[in-house]
């Protein structure tokens, strides 16, 4: 049996980039950066699906978030013709890590 699991608690590094493909799923991507220690940080590539990319339009720069999901490797070839791999987490869970109070939403 195999098994994967990645759990992420960081901050974004920028508002999410939303998509709504004509027919398909809405999906949204973000970078979520995690600190290794004070002075440094891992940055990981996060695709969110559903419901979350439709509610990713609340997440601002700097959100603090827990990100439960499994890493995904996708392969492609440009027109350059040199083969490419994109690693990133697909989002399965997305919770608020302490959320601002309702008062401070603007």
């Amino acid at each position: 049996m195999n098994y994967q699991k990645i759990i992420l608690i960081g901050n974004t590094t920028d508002k999410p980039k939303i998509s709504r493909p004509e027919n398909k799923t809405a999906y949204a991507d973000l970078t979520l950066a995690v600190n290794r220690n004070p002075k440094e940080a891992d940055f990981f590539p996060v695709r969110l699906f559903g419901k979350y990319a439709e509610h990713a339009e609340m997440i601002e720069k700097g959100t603090r978030l827990l990100i439960e999901g499994k890493v995904r490797l996708s392969r492609y070839t440009p027109e350059n013709g040199e083969p490419r791999t994109v690693v990133r987490v697909v989002a399965d869970l997305v919770r608020f890590v302490d959320p601002k109070p309702v008062s401070d939403r603007a």
